[in-house]
């Protein structure tokens, strides 16, 4: 076992720690994981956004969805199917021991979509999200509000290419947003708490995006629907 993977399993076994805290009375919300698989995959600081904040994230659904942002991400082969992370057992000790495999297994199958390739090109963050929407969609019932977090740096080139970063005008996003619902391009998120990490490593190869993309990408959130929105 190599030092890089050992220090990883820690890193996530304590968060998971942290994560099984969370009663099952508390674990109630439906959750989408989505996992840029393109350019963003490749780089050493993805992994770790993964492992340091997917247990707390986890700590507090009662069943995720998966989707894989890539070339083309509505259809894509990277996928993983809803995994449900309350059983509802009586007893309270089997409970949090079969939570805490669930709990495993839910953050394995986010790391495996980041290593997942299916032979597309480009990166097709908007599609990603339509995947998400539709899969929370199909939520059981019961289980509360919606809540997805988004591992990637939001550099989509898909349908509309982002790579300009020339969004600083508040009327030029409002076309872009327009064209984008236009073209049915905008997921319905209705009310679901978005929190997306990686953003920010934008910053080390292209700080000039950062501010304007920002922007545009809080006016797509908007128009999805969002509620509580944070980019990281």
């Amino acid at each position: 076992m190599t030092i890089f993977f050992r220090s990883f399993v820690l890193v996530w076994l304590l968060a998971l720690v942290g994560a099984v805290g969370c009663s099952s009375d508390d674990a109630k919300a439906s959750c989408g994981v989505v996992v840029d698989a393109t350019g963003f995959a490749d780089v050493a600081k993805a992994k770790e956004l993964i492992s340091q904040n997917l247990p707390e994230f986890l700590g507090g659904c009662g069943w995720v969805a998966y989707a894989a942002i890539t070339g083309a991400s509505v259809g894509s082969s990277c996928q993983h199917r809803p995994l449900t992370l309350v059983t509802g057992h009586d007893n309270p000790s089997i409970e949090e021991k079969i939570r805490t495999q669930l709990l495993t297994k839910a953050g394995e199958r986010a790391h495996d979509l980041l290593g997942c390739r299916d032979g597309s090109k480009g990166s097709d963050v908007l599609g990603g999200l339509q995947v998400i929407a539709d899969r929370l969609g199909a939520a059981p019932a019961g289980t509360g509000v919606h809540r997805v977090a988004v591992f990637s740096d939001l550099m989509n080139n898909k349908g509309v290419d982002f790579k300009s970063c020339d969004f600083a005008d508040p009327e030029a996003r409002s076309a872009l947003v327009e064209r984008l619902k236009g073209g049915g391009l905008i997921p319905d998120l209705g009310g679901a708490t978005v929190t997306v990490y990686g953003f920010n490593l934008l910053e080390e190869r292209r700080p000039e995006c950062v501010p304007p993309l920002r922007e545009l990408w809080k006016a797509i959130f908007t128009e999805a629907g969002t509620g509580d929105l944070q980019i990281v």
